[in-house]
């Protein structure tokens, strides 16, 4: 038998010599030196082989490949390309499929588990854990997720996520293992861009202000560059001023008077004055009675309806109906 008669770098010698060339020399681009020597020693030594000894180190290979299935990173070419030269016709192709199953996942099915339930699960894990499934939840989800888990890790937790570039596949499966008796988890193959200063911009205009602030005093502590970043992408209700009159208007429409009632009333002078100008005379006289009578509001229900308008407003912009400016360029 191939598994006994010939060693481990021969093994791999047949192997590259029956895959060709082009894939050996593709193979050979990711051995380091050591490897590389012990392999070419090999195939130089190798002779002439019956074809039954190269069937035998495929068949092996194949075996091999169907036990590591959770190795597999399947759908890339070069991947296609050394299975379709190691097995013909349909017995690659039947590989690929089985390969691919189950392989490389993301967590999408995050979003099946509440806040509180997912904080709990991932409270004893390392923070880049913590970051890479955060990073991987809608803004809203993720500020209610961080909300929950202890105030130390906030800041350490997001930085991290500031951080995340493209996430290799392997990293994900890592956590997929962990996370498999409970999640669900399956999706694209391809690394994903999930972190940055971005999403942390969107998670933070999405939680209450006082859990918004703390984590931004926090962060400017760490890394004041970090937090700059942050704060320049991120649009509040103060930032309505940034909406020229035509604007305005068109937020008016979109919003009734009730929610505008309870928004302004902790709004500074320029929002609350920009709102006014914009309405017919007569609607702005009854804002601002409607205002003057109202009997006190939780700030979490300001907060919130402010949050809403926030969310309308940047809705807008993206359906291009409004501009919102910053600076000489308009912000995205």
């Amino acid at each position: 038998m191939a598994q006994t008669k010939y060693s481990g770098p021969q093994k791999a010698a047949i192997l590259l010599l029956s895959f060709g060339e082009d894939v050996s020399a593709e193979i050979f681009k990711n051995m380091n030196e050591f490897e590389i020597k012990r392999i070419g020693s090999a195939m130089s030594r190798l002779g002439r082989l019956e074809q039954d000894i190269v069937d035998e180190v495929m068949m092996e290979f194949y075996e091999i490949l169907q036990q590591n299935k959770k190795f597999f990173y399947g759908g890339s070419e070069f991947t296609k390309k050394v299975i379709g030269n190691a097995f013909k016709g349909g017995d690659a192709d039947e590989l690929i499929d089985q390969l691919s199953l189950g392989s490389a996942a993301n967590l999408d099915s995050l979003e099946l588990i509440d806040p509180r339930t997912l904080a709990n699960f991932i409270r004893n894990e390392h923070p880049q854990t913590m970051a890479l499934i955060l990073a991987h939840l809608e803004a809203k989800k993720c500020g209610e997720t961080l909300k929950i888990l202890p105030e130390t890790l906030h800041t350490e937790i997001l930085m991290r996520i500031a951080r995340l570039d493209a996430v290799q596949p392997e990293i994900i499966n890592e956590i997929d293992d962990v996370l498999r008796q409970e999640i669900q988890a399956m999706g694209s193959i391809h690394t994903q861009k999930i972190g940055g200063v971005e999403p942390i911009a969107e998670m933070l205009n999405l939680i209450d202000k006082a859990t918004e602030e703390q984590i931004l005093d926090s962060l400017e502590e760490r890394d004041p560059d970090m937090a700059e970043k942050i704060r320049k992408l991120m649009f509040t209700f103060d930032d309505l001023v940034k909406i020229d009159d035509r604007g305005i208007q068109e937020l008016i429409k979109n919003v009734n008077n009730d929610k505008w009632k309870i928004a302004l009333k902790t709004a500074s002078e320029s929002v609350r004055d920009l709102v006014f100008k914009n309405m017919s005379e007569r609607a702005a006289k009854m804002l601002r009675e409607d205002m003057e009578a109202m009997s006190a509001v939780k700030l979490t229900d300001v907060e919130n309806l402010q949050s809403e308008i926030v969310q309308i407003a940047r809705k807008l912009e993206q359906e291009g109906k409004i501009i919102i400016a910053s600076g000489d360029s308009a912000y995205v």
